[in-house]
């Protein structure tokens, strides 16, 4: 969804697979280009950006029986907005988190708690 802060792409998306990137680039002319001929840039989402493979992640979600998302604000859209789509298509939605989020409403169950305290026991019980 936000991309690989080791990974590069063509900065005019030729149609280039993003590739493993761990170089540092100490000055401008020394970044990489694409085969195309194009510069490398971080295989990332910038703030105000769509999302990578929104398409697909949705697909998944549709499907899902059940949702567990872990220590979000629920403020940052689209992510905020998967658990909507999650109940829509009547899978259960469970937060797990220190404190409740923005979109708590929405959320089937909501356990308050440190992740690694929550998580264990809740995953052995199934819920």
């Amino acid at each position: 969804m936000h991309g690989e802060l080791f990974a590069s792409r063509c900065s005019d998306e030729c149609g280039s697979v993003p590739m493993a990137d761990h170089r540092l680039y100490p000055n401008f002319a020394s970044i990489a280009l694409c085969p195309c001929g194009a510069l490398l840039r971080p295989h990332i989402v910038w703030f105000g950006k769509i999302p990578l493979e929104m398409e697909r992640i949705q697909a998944e979600i549709r499907r899902a029986t059940v949702m567990l998302v872990v220590g979000t604000s629920g403020s940052v859209y689209p992510a905020a907005g998967f658990v909507q789509i999650a109940r829509q298509y009547g899978a259960r939605t469970v937060y797990v988190g220190p404190e409740a989020p923005l979109n708590a409403g929405v959320f089937t169950r909501v356990v308050l708690g440190k992740a690694g305290e929550a998580l264990p026991g809740l995953l052995a019980s199934g819920t």
